[in-house]
């Protein structure tokens, strides 16, 4: 059988999601279980979405729009920019296999730093083979080392993957780093900013969205997503902005009807929810300073987050760790699958959620 396959299938690992809260009920016995792995929004649906969702519930014995017409109207306006500049996909993940199915030319190679999201890894590999996928060294502080990328730059380099903030560290490149990086790389690289996590950065005006910069230059794509912030993980609904000539590209990779009548409507209605969006913010930049400092008072070493995660490097048996903090309900996430075997992520919970993973996390050191 393994002759009939592809060959870059057999280099390919699967992506590993957090541990579902059902199967740790199941397997333990458990009443109580905090997940805490995967970087959702703990705010539950906007009440617009909820609304949003049954209305559209009695279509979905029809296909969705293929273009998302109404949903990129709005996503435009929003941004303030062109229809012509904006591509839908099912999550930013699609959108990261259009990139590069469809910019990525045998021979050439994908750009990104050390522990960072795996996706990139799978995605590059599934089209060029493992050796098209290069990382460079993270810094000790746990940031992406633009010098550090722009020094593996080479002839072969055709896409170049910046996190920001980086997942699964949490850490942020300043707006001047990124725009000083950008300046230097020659034009013909595909520069992919992906921002899944700007709406949680606290100080703003230190922060590059991008969106100029993908207007007003040729190589330069923004990532965003709807699974974070706007609580639609379950929905899966992404969108990249750039010039009109890289989304005209950009289309042709597009699977037909890849976004579902309810995510769009889902997505469009969450548009409208600014409030939903505000209080989420707020929420997690309070509970994350309070996650932040419990987790110093353990002695352990804590990553500065802008995001709605944090990681820490206990110092001791990761996988130790996580197998007993599993048995007393608690879910959070190993890295080992982000390049980071020695570290662990916990998502920014409600205070309640917060308390319970610091109360067992002590609990399961001791």
């Amino acid at each position: 059988m393994i002759d009939l396959l592809n060959p870059n299938v057999m280099d390919m690992v699967p992506y590993k999601p957090g541990k579902p809260v059902e199967e740790l009920q199941r397997e333990f016995n458990l009443e109580k279980v905090v997940k805490l792995a995967s970087n959702e929004n703990p705010s539950g649906v906007s009440p617009k979405v909820a609304e949003a969702i049954k209305k559209e519930i009695a279509f979905i014995n029809q296909y969705p729009e293929t273009d998302c017409f109404y949903l990129k109207k709005r996503i435009a306006e929003y941004n303030k920019v062109g229809m012509e500049n904006i591509i839908v996909g099912a999550g930013s993940v699609e959108v990261i296999r259009m990139i590069i199915k469809t910019f990525l030319k045998p021979g050439q190679t994908v750009l990104t730093s050390q522990k960072t999201f795996s996706f990139y890894k799978g995605a590059t590999i599934e089209e060029g083979g493992k050796n098209a996928f290069i990382e460079a060294p993270m810094g000790d502080d746990y940031t992406f080392d633009l010098d550090a990328i722009y020094k593996c730059i080479d002839t072969r380099t055709k896409i170049i993957f910046i996190t920001n903030p980086n997942n699964p560290t949490g850490t942020m490149v300043p707006k001047k780093k990124i725009l000083e990086f950008i300046g230097k790389v020659p034009g013909d690289k595909i520069i992919v900013l992906d921002n899944a996590y700007q709406e949680y950065v606290v100080d703003p005006g230190n922060y590059l969205d991008g969106i100029d910069e993908a207007l007003n230059r040729k190589n330069i794509i923004v990532l965003r997503t709807f699974s974070k912030i706007y609580a639609l993980s379950g929905l899966r609904v992404g969108y990249a902005i750039s010039n009109s000539e890289i989304i005209s590209y950009l289309n042709r990779a597009k699977a037909p009807f890849n976004v579902t009548r309810l995510s769009q409507a889902a997505a469009l209605a969450s548009l409208e929810d600014e409030e939903f969006k505000i209080q989420s913010a707020t929420r997690n930049a309070k509970n994350r300073e309070k996650l932040f400092n419990q987790l110093k008072q353990t002695g352990m070493r804590i990553i500065p987050s802008e995001a709605n995660f944090i990681m820490f490097i206990p110092g001791m048996d990761v996988n130790e760790i996580d197998r007993r903090l599993l048995k007393e309900g608690v879910i959070i996430r190993p890295l080992q699958g982000f390049g980071a075997p020695e570290a662990l992520r916990v998502t920014v919970g409600y205070e309640d959620e917060n308390d319970y993973f610091i109360e067992k996390l002590k609990k399961v050191m001791r």
